[in-house]
């Protein structure tokens, strides 16, 4: 588990898990199934044993009809919402314990459209995983360079103050460029967000 996630987080994530699969009526081995992961690791998720990397934490949504959103915390409260700096919900871009960190820009719950997303990539960061969502993203560089790659097409480089808005449905990742680290920051617009109250 990355040190910045605290156990209560994944113990909230893990219950939300864990409630959301038995109300649609899905054995454990059926979501790791529909999010190509093991039996064992959904289980220690739900147990708030282990955290999982953004891409998991989509793929896991998916699998329970849900936005990542919603398994991150409850959108009881008001509908604005500020993160200071250097707060905010910390989460990883793999599974690796070298992954590029994200720091949780934007509110949770079920009716939130959008995720917002703080990164900084260093040059000793892992490649991140692949990875695919429903929706768009625009990507922001705030300092540094970076390249997104696509599964389909030729990869686009960005530098300090490039951005990209490209659809989430093809595979893609970030590599960062050069030895200096890199300041991105990204947000996500997600379709299958239930509407505002």
């Amino acid at each position: 588990m990355p040190p910045s996630i605290p156990s209560d987080l994944r113990e909230f994530v893990g219950g939300e898990v864990r409630a959301r699969r038995i109300s649609l009526g899905l054995s454990i081995a059926e979501v790791a199934r529909r999010t190509n992961v093991s039996a064992p690791f959904i289980s220690q998720v739900e147990t708030g044993r282990t955290s999982m990397s953004i891409p998991t934490l989509y793929r896991i949504s998916a699998a329970l009809g849900c936005t990542p959103n919603a398994l991150l915390g409850a959108g009881a409260g008001p509908h604005t919402h500020v993160t200071r700096a250097g707060d905010g919900i910390r989460l990883s871009a793999s599974d690796s314990s070298h992954s590029q960190k994200a720091r949780l820009l934007s509110r949770t719950g079920d009716d939130v459209l959008l995720q917002a997303y703080h990164y900084t990539i260093s040059p000793d960061d892992d490649e991140q995983e692949w990875f695919e969502h429903p929706g768009e993203d625009v990507v922001y560089v705030v300092r540094g360079s970076i390249a997104i790659e696509f599964a389909e097409g030729e990869p686009v480089v960005l530098v300090t103050g490039d951005s990209l808005h490209h659809d989430g449905t093809t595979a893609h990742r970030w590599i960062l460029q050069g030895t200096e680290p890199a300041e991105v920051v990204i947000v996500v617009g997600d379709p299958t967000a239930a509407p505002h109250r």
